[in-house]
Protein backbone atom coordinates (compact mmCIF):
# COMPACT_ATOMS: atom_id res chain seq x y z
CA UNK A 1 0.00 0.00 0.00
CA UNK A 2 1.35 3.13 -1.14
CA UNK A 3 1.19 5.86 1.71
CA UNK A 4 1.29 9.64 0.96
CA UNK A 5 0.02 12.95 1.94
CA UNK A 6 -2.40 15.18 0.18
CA UNK A 7 -1.31 19.32 0.33
CA UNK A 8 -2.87 19.33 3.70
CA UNK A 9 -0.54 16.61 5.38
CA UNK A 10 -3.19 13.99 5.36
CA UNK A 11 -3.23 10.66 3.99
CA UNK A 12 -6.25 9.20 1.22
CA UNK A 13 -7.40 6.53 4.27
CA UNK A 14 -7.50 9.51 7.13
CA UNK A 15 -9.69 11.71 4.33
CA UNK A 16 -11.66 8.56 3.62
CA UNK A 17 -12.58 8.01 7.41
CA UNK A 18 -13.28 11.55 7.92
CA UNK A 19 -15.95 11.93 5.34
CA UNK A 20 -17.63 8.51 6.10
CA UNK A 21 -18.09 10.19 9.73
CA UNK A 22 -19.85 12.49 8.51
CA UNK A 23 -22.33 9.99 7.06
CA UNK A 24 -22.21 7.25 4.91
CA UNK A 25 -21.20 6.89 1.48
CA UNK A 26 -20.85 4.84 -1.75
CA UNK A 27 -17.97 3.70 -3.14
CA UNK A 28 -18.27 6.10 -6.27
CA UNK A 29 -18.64 9.36 -4.08
CA UNK A 30 -15.48 8.14 -1.89
CA UNK A 31 -13.85 7.81 -5.01
CA UNK A 32 -15.00 10.82 -6.33
CA UNK A 33 -14.22 12.97 -3.70
CA UNK A 34 -10.72 11.31 -3.18
CA UNK A 35 -9.93 12.59 -6.45
CA UNK A 36 -11.01 16.27 -6.15
CA UNK A 37 -8.76 16.19 -3.18
CA UNK A 38 -5.85 15.16 -5.76
CA UNK A 39 -5.03 11.07 -4.29
CA UNK A 40 -3.77 9.18 -6.90
CA UNK A 41 -5.87 6.50 -8.33
CA UNK A 42 -3.71 3.74 -6.59
CA UNK A 43 -4.39 5.36 -3.31
CA UNK A 44 -7.89 5.96 -3.46
CA UNK A 45 -8.53 1.83 -4.60
CA UNK A 46 -6.38 1.07 -2.11
CA UNK A 47 -7.91 2.90 0.80
CA UNK A 48 -11.30 1.94 -0.43
CA UNK A 49 -10.14 -1.72 -0.78
CA UNK A 50 -8.83 -1.43 3.15
CA UNK A 51 -12.54 0.60 4.03
CA UNK A 52 -14.54 -2.59 2.91
CA UNK A 53 -12.22 -5.05 4.27
CA UNK A 54 -13.27 -3.02 7.46
CA UNK A 55 -16.88 -3.01 6.12
CA UNK A 56 -16.90 1.13 6.60
CA UNK A 57 -18.25 1.26 2.85
CA UNK A 58 -20.93 -1.25 1.62
CA UNK A 59 -22.97 -0.12 -1.39
CA UNK A 60 -25.39 -2.72 -0.91
CA UNK A 61 -26.24 -1.51 3.03
CA UNK A 62 -26.21 1.95 1.70
CA UNK A 63 -28.40 1.10 -1.03
CA UNK A 64 -31.06 -0.96 1.42
CA UNK A 65 -31.15 1.74 4.19
CA UNK A 66 -31.87 4.43 1.15
CA UNK A 67 -34.66 2.57 -0.32
CA UNK A 68 -36.05 2.01 3.07
CA UNK A 69 -36.16 5.60 4.40
CA UNK A 70 -37.50 7.02 0.86
CA UNK A 71 -39.86 4.20 0.10
CA UNK A 72 -42.54 5.35 2.41
CA UNK A 73 -42.74 9.10 0.89
CA UNK A 74 -41.33 8.45 -2.71
CA UNK A 75 -42.06 6.08 -5.66
CA UNK A 76 -40.21 3.43 -6.91
CA UNK A 77 -39.03 5.35 -9.48
CA UNK A 78 -38.06 8.34 -7.96
CA UNK A 79 -36.36 6.03 -5.05
CA UNK A 80 -34.35 4.29 -8.22
CA UNK A 81 -33.27 7.75 -9.61
CA UNK A 82 -31.78 8.81 -6.02
CA UNK A 83 -29.88 5.74 -6.13
CA UNK A 84 -28.31 6.10 -9.37
CA UNK A 85 -27.44 9.43 -8.37
CA UNK A 86 -25.42 8.28 -5.29
CA UNK A 87 -23.59 5.97 -7.39
CA UNK A 88 -25.23 2.82 -6.84
CA UNK A 89 -25.08 0.21 -9.94
CA UNK A 90 -28.19 0.16 -12.21
CA UNK A 91 -27.91 -3.71 -11.59
CA UNK A 92 -27.90 -3.83 -8.19
CA UNK A 93 -30.83 -0.95 -7.53
CA UNK A 94 -32.82 -2.87 -9.69
CA UNK A 95 -32.71 -5.97 -8.07
CA UNK A 96 -32.90 -4.17 -4.66
CA UNK A 97 -36.15 -2.44 -5.51
CA UNK A 98 -37.56 -5.51 -6.17
CA UNK A 99 -37.03 -7.10 -3.60
CA UNK A 100 -37.32 -3.94 -0.94
CA UNK A 101 -39.73 -2.11 -2.79
CA UNK A 102 -42.88 -4.28 -3.54
CA UNK A 103 -45.75 -2.65 -5.83
CA UNK A 104 -47.82 -3.13 -2.65
CA UNK A 105 -45.93 -0.49 -1.02
CA UNK A 106 -45.88 1.61 -3.94
CA UNK A 107 -49.64 1.65 -4.24
CA UNK A 108 -49.78 2.38 -0.75
CA UNK A 109 -47.57 5.57 -0.63
CA UNK A 110 -49.25 6.72 -3.88
CA UNK A 111 -52.45 6.34 -2.20
CA UNK A 112 -51.17 8.39 1.19
CA UNK A 113 -50.14 10.70 -1.08
CA UNK A 114 -53.25 11.03 -2.88
CA UNK A 115 -55.33 11.40 -0.05
CA UNK A 116 -52.98 14.00 1.40
CA UNK A 117 -53.65 15.99 -1.97
CA UNK A 118 -57.23 15.87 -2.63
CA UNK A 119 -58.53 18.37 -0.01
CA UNK A 120 -56.11 20.66 -1.21
CA UNK A 121 -56.84 20.16 -4.62
CA UNK A 122 -60.78 20.37 -3.73
CA UNK A 123 -59.57 23.83 -1.36
CA UNK A 124 -57.81 25.26 -4.81
CA UNK A 125 -60.95 24.21 -6.69
CA UNK A 126 -63.24 25.82 -4.45
CA UNK A 127 -61.52 28.98 -4.66
CA UNK A 128 -61.55 29.44 -8.54
CA UNK A 129 -65.61 28.61 -8.53
CA UNK A 130 -66.05 31.64 -6.26
CA UNK A 131 -63.61 34.33 -8.59
CA UNK A 132 -65.14 32.83 -11.63
CA UNK A 133 -67.64 30.83 -13.87
CA UNK A 134 -66.23 27.66 -13.99
CA UNK A 135 -67.81 23.89 -13.90
CA UNK A 136 -69.06 22.63 -10.73
CA UNK A 137 -70.55 19.11 -9.58
CA UNK A 138 -69.66 16.14 -11.44
CA UNK A 139 -67.23 18.03 -14.03
CA UNK A 140 -65.47 19.41 -11.01
CA UNK A 141 -64.88 16.33 -9.88
CA UNK A 142 -63.52 14.97 -13.23
CA UNK A 143 -61.17 17.89 -13.48
CA UNK A 144 -59.98 17.65 -9.79
CA UNK A 145 -59.58 13.79 -10.57
CA UNK A 146 -57.10 14.21 -13.87
CA UNK A 147 -55.18 17.44 -11.75
CA UNK A 148 -54.23 14.74 -9.24
CA UNK A 149 -53.83 12.14 -11.50
CA UNK A 150 -51.18 14.48 -13.35
CA UNK A 151 -49.96 15.53 -9.78
CA UNK A 152 -49.39 11.77 -8.98
CA UNK A 153 -47.64 10.77 -12.33
CA UNK A 154 -45.04 13.96 -12.38
CA UNK A 155 -43.89 12.41 -8.51
CA UNK A 156 -43.08 9.05 -10.59
CA UNK A 157 -45.69 6.93 -10.31
CA UNK A 158 -46.77 4.40 -13.08
CA UNK A 159 -50.29 5.35 -14.58
CA UNK A 160 -51.38 2.17 -13.26
CA UNK A 161 -50.57 2.28 -9.70
CA UNK A 162 -52.27 5.85 -9.42
CA UNK A 163 -55.40 4.91 -11.34
CA UNK A 164 -56.15 2.56 -8.97
CA UNK A 165 -54.79 4.76 -6.05
CA UNK A 166 -57.30 7.44 -6.83
CA UNK A 167 -60.32 4.86 -7.79
CA UNK A 168 -59.73 3.88 -3.70
CA UNK A 169 -59.51 7.22 -2.73
CA UNK A 170 -62.49 8.53 -4.81
CA UNK A 171 -64.50 5.46 -3.86
CA UNK A 172 -64.00 6.46 -0.25
CA UNK A 173 -65.05 9.55 -0.60
CA UNK A 174 -68.23 8.37 -2.16
CA UNK A 175 -69.51 6.46 0.65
Amino acid sequence: MIITKSNSGKTCLSVALNLLSRRPMTTCNIRKRLKAKGFAAEEIESAIDRLKEWNYLDDHSFAVTLIKSKSKKQSRKKVFYDLISAGIDQKLADSLLESYYPDERELESCLILAQKLLPLERQKWQRKVHKSTVPRGKESEIIIYQKLRAKLILKGYSLNTVQSALAQVFERENY
